[in-house]
């Protein structure tokens, strides 16, 4: 069910807390991922139209050529 990361083990063992079993907690948790997913993308395309992110730089660095 969680992953290693201890944020997430805080967050289950509160839902455990709050009377939560794990069927209930599985999908809470997949929930939180979608979010977490949507909030990144749209961040980042956030940082793009404020010009705080290089798109160019960026497919510079995947590609090798800097």
């Amino acid at each position: 069910m969680p992953n290693d990361d201890p944020r997430q083990k805080e967050l289950v063992t509160w839902f455990q807390e709050q009377g939560h079993g794990d069927p209930q907690i599985e999908r809470i948790l997949a929930k939180v991922a979608e979010y977490d997913a949507q909030t990144l993308h749209e961040s980042i395309f956030d940082s793009i139209d404020r010009g705080d992110f290089s798109i160019g730089a960026l497919i510079d660095e995947a590609l090798g050529e800097k």
